[in-house]
């Protein structure tokens, strides 16, 4: 048997092939619309809530915004194909979904980006735009990064560790209360045997006022000299912790959570500051990572994009991460901000010479 009646054959058993599986879900809402099985606008508040989590998002969306050639420009009202690419691929890493609006004809085709956040899918596949409880249909194509829990939707690469980023963040926010309210001592002051006069009382509360309230004050260990008792004996104070919880008693379980954040993205750690104490510690660890995170995480997803935007009709070619010309790790990160992969600032972090990533 040749090849093209092979290539026929096929053709045919497929046309009258059809699946008998009956497509379900859980979660339809009015007029047929399918539910998200995660909450898309958390995915948004999680991208705001850790400084890591959105950090790993904004290099993957470079990386795969990086155009080698296309002609995605013939196609596009208001922007530029870098532009559209890069809010595409973002909504595609935060939501894992992305959609393309197609408008005119197939003559004149014209290519518009439709907010993950707003759009919908329907049992039958078709696409809505949400605007408060209203689902307005729209003439679009979806991609979504495979999942197991949806016929319909894609999810992100760190949904499994939600977690550890709520955590964090709630770690955050305890300490961030902890010093707002840093006027609450963390020292109990007991009089033993004497009960304190009105300028004992007086001489505290002037220090707690002055000397104990706010940031730069907080946790601020009490050193008082106070009047003698009523009677003129010295009064015998006896000084207890309130809480022994420290501000940094986090630290542990936040580098845990940071650490299981980051593997969900499969960003290498070095990428984003983060240098294991345990690791290779010479040239050519960062390298290394590189290496895996292209073969296992890029080269998949950009294969992925180019055969969507070929559906539609698109010819693009990405850019490969291509990490083999890099000699050792001193010209990695030069080599990365050149690329538009990481910026200035989160180089010289990465490198110890900035405190923070901004």
């Amino acid at each position: 048997m040749s090849e093209e009646t092979k290539i026929g054959k096929s053709k045919v058993v497929a046309a009258n092939a059809g699946s008998m599986q009956i497509i379900d879900e859980d979660r339809i809402a009015i007029g047929g619309v399918i539910t998200p099985f995660f909450d898309h606008r958390k995915c948004l508040k999680l991208y705001y809530a850790n400084i890591y989590h959105r950090l790993c998002i904004n290099i993957k969306t470079r990386i795969l915004s990086m155009v080698d050639e296309t002609d995605l420009d013939k196609f596009l009202v208001g922007t530029t194909p870098k532009r559209f690419l890069y809010k595409s691929i973002l909504d595609a890493e935060i939501y894992g979904n992305m959609y393309t609006e197609i408008a005119g004809n197939e003559k004149y085709k014209a290519l518009y980006h439709l907010p993950a956040l707003e759009a919908r899918i329907g049992k039958e596949y078709a696409i809505y735009q949400m605007s408060g409880f209203k689902h307005t249909p729209i003439n679009a194509a979806h991609l979504g990064y495979d999942s197991p829990s949806s016929r319909f939707y894609g999810e992100p690469d760190y949904l499994a560790s939600i977690n550890p980023i709520l955590i964090n963040e709630n770690i955050d926010l305890y300490n961030a209360a902890f010093f707002e309210n840093g006027a609450m001592p963390r020292l109990a002051i007991i009089f033993e045997g004497s009960e304190p006069s009105d300028e004992q009382v007086a001489s505290i509360t002037s220090f707690i006022r002055t000397s104990y309230r706010g940031v730069g004050n907080a946790h601020k260990t009490l050193i008082l000299s106070v009047p003698p008792n009523i009677d003129g004996t010295e009064p015998k104070i006896k000084i207890e912790k309130l809480s022994a919880t420290e501000d940094l008693s986090f630290e542990k379980l936040r580098g845990i959570n940071r650490d299981d954040v980051v593997a969900s993205h499969g960003v290498p750690p070095r990428m984003v500051g983060i240098v294991n104490s345990g690791g290779w510690g010479g040239s050519g660890e960062l390298m290394g990572q590189l290496h895996t995170f292209n073969e296992i995480h890029i080269k998949p997803k950009q294969e992925l994009i180019e055969e969507y935007f070929a559906s539609l009709g698109v010819t693009l070619r990405l850019k490969p991460l291509d990490v083999t010309n890099f000699k050792d790790d001193s010209e990695v990160i030069p080599a990365l901000v050149d690329k538009g992969i990481l910026t200035a600032v989160e180089a010289k972090n990465i490198l110890g010479w900035s405190k923070n990533v901004l």
